[in-house]
């Protein structure tokens, strides 16, 4: 296996920064009533951009957490610990926003509280089923969820999810970064890594294919596929396969020389999962969702891999606050979509109150348009950079400083554009 001298892989800081976008513009899409059908569909297909974090985090992990003969540089236990340390400050701050956001915008109710219960998309409700997710679950019950996250064991909850909804990709992570010390040695070491990907591959359809086969459309099985770390662990596994890819001599530098075919040839993808959608919904979305564009993701992160980093410095150090802040980007903009909607439904209504009052049409009044988006976007990423710089970072470093001086990391000898330890990875 031959190891290349390490880098800094600057393509990557773009990729996950625009990842974290896509997310935000796709649970934010169904606020837009002049959005059109067209682009409405392509940002429905946000959970590629899921799926792309989630083979981003392995294949980054496997960079900076292994040595060049693909062994850990620290035990597991250490590097547990010191991803939670990045993990869960995020986590905590925006579950304690969302729970706030809750309690300010809502009365709180004897009978219990509202959650989201995951449905097929393509599956019309039937009134039962209706009736069933319209009622509220019980204040143990979410006392016990709460519980859940404080833990972050909230992807093992197929039924529903609650407060914020996005931190079920936290929880998947934890998983991930348990099962990393274990797996990514040995994965590290194949020599046939393209069937080793095929056979993750088909391991990663096999679930979305028998349950449609057997017409398995309820909303538990929805959120097992959607959510439960066994079933998305092939996304993380298939980062690690291309980093171990990635060190065979001469792929880099096809990559670097077909980087544009190959990036257009992985968004393809996107198109692909829209007409997949459009033709069969009901029978190829657990399918599409999971598993079926994972060549076309992962296109487009070896692509990213060979882009160039920025001439200057300065640029350099704002493409990684960018990328260091997509993390934080995904788990805050959820709780914030209803106030967001809120306050700008306001302020559209102060600014054209004479119009709106004028008007015949009821509807202007409830309508946010498309436009406000931008406004969205700059604000959720203007957020999440103080929450990183200010906030996440300090905090990480607090706790980091407090682990046992067995699990601190050893000091090095400085050289080339290494990542500083595993710090640098944000969205890992």
């Amino acid at each position: 296996m031959h190891a290349p001298k390490k880098r800094r892989y600057h393509g990557l800081e773009w990729l996950r920064f625009l990842m974290a976008l896509w997310m935000v513009a796709y649970h934010f899409g169904g606020i837009y009533s002049d959005m059109p059908d067209l682009l409405r569909s392509f940002i429905g297909m946000g959970f590629f951009a899921t799926s792309t974090f989630f083979m981003l985090s392995g294949f980054l992990l496997a960079h900076v957490a292994l040595d060049d003969t693909g062994g850990m540089k620290m035990g597991g236990p250490a590097f547990v610990a010191r991803r939670l340390c990045n993990l869960y400050p995020i986590h905590v701050i925006t579950m304690l926003l969302a729970l706030g956001l809750l309690l300010f915008q809502y009365p709180i109710r004897p009978e219990g509280v509202h959650v989201y219960f995951n449905s097929h998309p393509y599956l019309p409700l039937s009134d039962e089923a209706r009736a069933a997710f319209a009622g509220r679950i019980s204040w143990p019950s979410a006392l016990g969820h709460i519980a859940l996250q404080l833990t972050l064991l909230q992807a093992w909850e197929p039924r529903f999810l609650w407060l914020n909804g996005a931190s079920w990709s936290i929880s998947a992570l934890l998983f991930f970064y348990a099962c990393f010390p274990l797996l990514a040695p040995r994965l590290m070491r194949l020599q046939r890594w393209g069937l080793a990907l095929l056979v993750v591959w088909g391991l990663y359809a096999a679930g979305p294919l028998v349950a449609t086969l057997s017409g398995a459309f309820d909303y538990v099985t929805v959120g097992m596929l959607h959510r439960n770390p066994l079933f998305r662990l092939p996304e993380f596994l298939t980062g690690i396969l291309l980093y171990r890819a990635l060190q065979t001599q001469g792929l880099a530098e096809l990559l670097r020389r077909f980087r544009y075919p190959l990036l257009a040839l992985g968004l393809c993808g996107v198109p692909v999962g829209v007409w997949l959608l459009k033709l069969d919904g009901l029978h190829l979305y657990y399918l599409t969702h999971n598993g079926l564009l994972l060549p076309f993701q992962a296109l487009v992160l070896l692509s990213a891999t060979a882009f160039a980093s920025p001439a200057s410095a300065a640029n350099r150090a704002r493409l990684q606050h960018l990328g260091e802040a997509a993390l934080c980007i995904f788990a805050l903009h959820t709780p914030l979509i209803g106030p967001f909607a809120r306050a700008t439904r306001w302020l559209l209504l102060r600014w054209h109150e004479g119009w709106v009052a004028a008007s015949s049409n009821a509807a202007l009044k409830f309508a946010i348009p498309l436009w406000t988006m931008a406004i969205h976007l700059t604000l959720i990423v203007v957020l999440a950079l103080i929450m990183q710089r200010y906030v996440v970072k300090p905090l990480r470093g607090w706790l980091e400083r407090r682990l046992p001086a067995a699990w601190q990391p050893k000091p090095r000898a400085s050289g080339g554009d290494q990542p500083t330890a595993l710090r640098q990875v944000a969205l890992s």
